[in-house]
């Protein structure tokens, strides 16, 4: 009669759990993709455009300035720098009349690093300081340079978005480039 019993028991678990094996694939951890992997998976070519519109300081010779610049940036797998490309047009009006058309462009090497914060992948990347020069119309700007210093920026990434958070300043936001 035990025997029935153990029998029953078999039955009865083999009914309820089935007699196959364990579906591994379905056990196995997922792997998680690292931060790196998820921001080259939407693109390896980012752009951002920044536009700004002001005035200078009474003492300054450009009444006002209109900026529309470019950046694009080229990641790699694998690969702890990048490329970072400037493209800027502006358009000044000086205080005595005289209206500039100006244009500047600069390609430079960027160290890149990935990571995560709050547990979102993240992006630090940090430019060397740079010189750019202006080509303008009519060509006797006062202003033949752009300097733009050093700097170290970080982004996360958001729907698809690189945004810039940090520094504070740090107000770019990439898109993947089409």
């Amino acid at each position: 009669m035990h025997r029935r019993s153990d029998a029953a028991a078999l039955c009865a678990a083999l009914a309820l759990f089935g007699c196959g094996g364990r579906d591994q694939e379905a056990e196995a951890p997922q792997k998680k993709l690292t931060a790196e992997a998820e921001v080259l998976a939407i693109s390896k070519v980012w752009q951002a455009l920044e536009e700004e519109h002001g005035t200078r300081g009474p003492a300054h010779k450009v009444g006002v300035f209109d900026l529309k610049q470019r950046t694009t940036l080229t990641l790699a797998e694998g690969h702890p720098s990048g490329e970072e490309k400037i493209e800027i047009k502006e358009r000044f009006e000086l205080k005595s009349g005289a209206v500039y058309e100006c244009r500047a462009r600069a390609l430079s090497k960027v160290r890149v690093r990935f990571g995560r914060k709050n547990g979102e992948p993240a992006l630090e990347v940090q430019r060397p300081s740079l010189i750019m020069a202006r080509t303008c119309q009519p060509s006797d700007f006062p202003e033949r340079e752009i300097q733009l210093p050093g700097s170290g920026s970080r982004f996360l990434l958001q729907d698809e978005q690189l945004v810039g958070f940090a520094p504070p300043s740090e107000k770019r936001v990439f898109l993947p480039k089409q």
